[in-house]
């Protein structure tokens, strides 16, 4: 039998799934160690003229801006033995919009949180079978997302530059993201391939953190169908 509350429960997924994949996407931007590993897997440092230490401090105070710990992209770096600021106009602007775009989706996983502990409060306070009901939705929201990322890992895999272009012009209402390879140090740094391997990683946690809650969900659930059955 359906809850009366199903359009709660419903949201109460929604917003799960929400949190979950903006918490992924900032566990994985902001690990300095997946950079790291970037620059060693695809020779950036003879990509861009500067060693490892300097690629690392590069990244560190580029991610200090996105995690707005700091205004302004003034960043210097030794790069091919000249010390110089290390990106142009053109990337500065690119990322502020890619700041801006981080700012929003903390800010988005948060209301989301709080609604998600509201609504529970509701349920809990109106549902006399919340348990059973909030178990399965933690369910279902795992399976259903799993199938559906399932599906675009597919789509990814075939042609992910199409998506990955698709993603800029959703997101971003000019072409700034569209850097020069040959002049441009931050597309130099953080090629295309770099943005497949940080997909993978985003959704290899949120699946593994959905299977997680829909375990969880599936384990109380019947849980409290045997505790009812004696």
């Amino acid at each position: 039998m359906k809850s009366k509350y199903w359009i709660i429960y419903t949201t109460i997924g929604v917003l799960l799934s929400i949190v979950t994949l903006l918490t992924s996407i900032q566990m994985i931007a902001f690990n300095m160690g997946h950079y790291r590993n970037s620059f060693e897997k695809y020779d950036i440092s003879n990509e861009t003229g500067m060693d490892q230490e300097n690629l690392e401090y590069v990244m560190r105070d580029l991610l200090n801006y996105l995690q707005d710990e700091k205004d302004v992209l003034d960043t210097r770096a030794i790069v091919k033995g000249e010390e110089r600021e290390v990106f142009g106009e053109r990337e500065r602007l690119h990322m502020i919009d890619v700041k801006e775009l981080f700012i929003k989706g903390e800010a988005v996983r948060n209301i989301g949180l709080i609604f998600m502990g509201l609504f529970v409060i509701l349920l809990v306070m109106k549902d006399k079978w919340w348990k059973q009901n909030l178990s399965k939705t933690l369910f279902y929201t795992g399976i259903g997302n799993i199938l559906l990322l399932g599906l675009f890992l597919l789509l990814m895999y075939f042609d992910f530059n199409k998506y990955f272009t698709y993603f800029h012009v959703i997101f971003f209402d000019n072409d700034l993201w569209i850097l020069d390879p040959k002049t441009e140090i931050l597309i130099q740094m953080v090629p295309e391939a770099f943005f497949y391997d940080t997909a993978v990683k985003i959704i290899g946690l949120f699946v593994s953190s959905i299977i997680a809650i829909a375990a969880l969900g599936y384990t109380f659930y019947r849980s409290q169908t045997i505790w009812k059955a004696k």
